[in-house]
């Protein structure tokens, strides 16, 4: 089993706890910061509650980590700390918006990839006299796999479409209330 996938990975009440001591912060601090209530951080602590998707992201980017990394790695040494804000960019501020952006950017990338890869495959194909029987066969579970990455690629869209909605202060006319 991957350890992403793990529930025994799952680091947020100690990442939380530890980071906002690192900070020097109070949970009263803490909780204002992400425009909570002390208890909502007294709660992530224990692990009695979880956030939003949209508080998490606030967190991860008041911390200066990935929200993988405060979910899943563990991030109490200074040395697990510095790594995870190596990993997202030496630290640097970025806000809510510009990570999503970059999260819809890296999905259309990646769209933009599968359509090459589709295209050249029907390309090579087209190219062909005659079409083998197990490349028909291949040809086949490559149209799957492709309607499937097309399908998963759309709902990874909306999510951050959603998520990207949520998080703004003020909802716009599209986004679904």
């Amino acid at each position: 089993m991957e350890s992403g996938n793990d529930i025994s990975t799952y680091c947020l009440p100690d990442n939380l706890r530890a980071l906002r001591k690192r900070m020097r912060w109070s949970q009263e601090e803490l909780a204002e910061k992400i425009g909570l209530n002390r208890g909502n951080i007294a709660s992530y602590e224990n692990g009695t509650a979880e956030p939003k998707i949209c508080n998490l992201v606030k967190m991860a980017h008041l911390f200066k980590v990935s929200v993988y990394d405060l979910t899943h790695s563990n991030l109490r040494t200074e040395e697990a700390y510095i790594s995870a804000t190596q990993r997202n960019g030496n630290g640097n501020p970025v806000s809510v918006e510009d990570i999503l952006k970059s999260y819809l950017t890296e999905t259309d990338d990646f769209e933009n990839a599968i359509k090459g890869i589709r295209f050249m495959f029907k390309l090579k194909l087209k190219n062909m006299e005659e079409v083998p029987e197990e490349l028909k066969f291949m040809q086949d579970h490559f149209e799957q796999l492709y309607s499937l990455s097309e399908e998963l690629l759309n709902s990874h869209k909306g999510l951050l479409e959603k998520i990207k909605c949520k998080c703004q202060s003020h909802h716009e006319t599209n986004c679904g209330g």
